[in-house]
């Protein structure tokens, strides 16, 4: 959990953490990396990972030594190779407004589903749709597996 901790310091000063790690400790750099991303920091781009091997010597014997580096950085922090700029597409006419489906439409959601799904701020189907499965379980007192089944639901509408 130091590790963890020591990540979310440094994200208070930079944009991009490199977590390194050798041979038997990269299991930990993997975990380091997974719990900062789905446990305390959203926003985050993909990791980057680089692996690679390092000869070490010991005396008179060399041995390879497994190596990894994974980047977390925050979503458009680090430029990647310039991208040549193409004339902008031009904006697709817009739709016209839908009405606004109420949740008791979502398949499965009934009166007390629905009272849960109002208190938490969700009062239409497209809202619901939208919702991160973890931000909709936590404002509506719902089991994460609950809400991403509600999600699923709203998007098949």
């Amino acid at each position: 959990m130091s590790y963890v901790m020591a990540v979310l310091a440094t994200f208070n000063n930079q944009d991009t953490v490199e977590i390194k790690a050798r041979g038997m400790s990269i299991t930990t750099a993997v975990d380091v990396a997974e719990i900062t991303r789905n446990r305390y920091m959203e926003g985050l781009a993909k990791p980057g990972i680089t692996i690679d091997t390092e000869k070490l010597t010991d005396g008179d014997a060399t041995r390879n030594v497994s190596c990894i580096t994974i980047k977390l950085s925050r979503e458009g922090a680090v430029a990647k190779a310039p991208v040549k700029k193409e004339a902008a597409p031009k904006p697709e006419p817009k739709a016209k407004p839908q009405p606004k489906k109420p949740v008791t439409e979502i398949k499965g959601v009934g009166k007390a589903m629905e009272e849960k799904l109002l208190s938490g701020g969700y009062d239409t189907v497209a809202k619901v749709a939208r919702a991160k499965a973890t931000t909709l379980a936590e404002k509506t007192s719902l089991s994460e597996k609950q809400a991403e089944k509600l999600i699923d639901a709203a998007k098949e509408i």
